[in-house]
């Protein structure tokens, strides 16, 4: 216990003194999980309610494969990315490999069949007179898509924070593309595994404090939002 309690007064000394190779991977961590998020959003949220709401043919085995996705290993897609930025790669002219840019590619690929999945679960549960009313009364698909979705909003917010915590915590993608380099690509994970290699568990756990912190924080906006939605 006793070990426990050191190693958490200097985490502590850590964080409460800023330092700065810890909060620089606070900083790259967050910087690439929102661009992640919210770029995989642009096109899984659509299409995921598309499925749910219109259900057009093939539809199943597209779910199916969402689902598979939402299941692969960080490590995995952290191999494609590196197939396809490495030297020998498709697109290793771009020089892109070991960048923050390969991290949120990688991410990019972890958050979308979470988001799709999770967009066409909710709206698949809606009413269908929810669809077929403004369609009805002439308004186009999209505009009846952006209705159903207003009606889910709650869970559509949840599924944007399950993708942030996914992506926050992830640490295959971010060492095998990113390499881990310090003040550059290295994450909050990536500095826990790190740090714990080289036997330093004040060193691991004071980036651990932060990730709780963080885990917390988006925990705490999903409550009020359920909680708004709900009055």
């Amino acid at each position: 216990m006793d070990f426990l309690w050191e190693g958490l007064r200097e985490a502590v000394r850590l964080v409460a003194s800023g330092d700065a190779h810890v909060f620089h991977a606070v900083w790259v961590s967050l910087l690439c999980t929102l661009l992640s998020v919210s770029l995989a959003s642009l096109v899984a949220i659509p299409y995921g309610a598309w499925l749910g709401l219109y259900r057009p043919r093939g539809a199943r085995p597209q779910v199916f494969l969402l689902r598979v996705g939402m299941a692969l290993p960080t490590v995995i897609l952290g191999l494609l990315v590196y197939a396809l930025l490495s030297r020998r790669g498709l697109l290793g002219g771009l020089d892109l490999l070991y960048t923050k840019a390969a991290i949120i590619a990688g991410e990019i690929l972890l958050a979308f069949p979470l988001l799709a999945t999770l967009a066409h679960g909710a709206t698949a549960a809606l009413d269908r007179e929810v669809v077929e009313t403004p369609l009805t009364l002439g308004a186009g698909r999209v505009r009846a898509m952006l209705r159903a979705l207003g009606e889910v909003r709650t869970a559509i917010a949840a599924a944007y924070l399950a993708a942030f915590g996914r992506c926050l915590t992830e640490l295959g993608i971010a060492i095998t593309v990113g390499g881990n380099l310090r003040m550059r690509t290295r994450t909050l994970p990536s500095t826990i595994q790190l740090e714990l290699s080289r036997g330093d568990f004040a060193g691991a756990l004071a980036p651990g404090i932060l990730l709780v912190l963080l885990a917390c924080g988006a925990a705490v906006v999903t409550y009020r939002l359920a909680r708004e939605d709900r009055r």
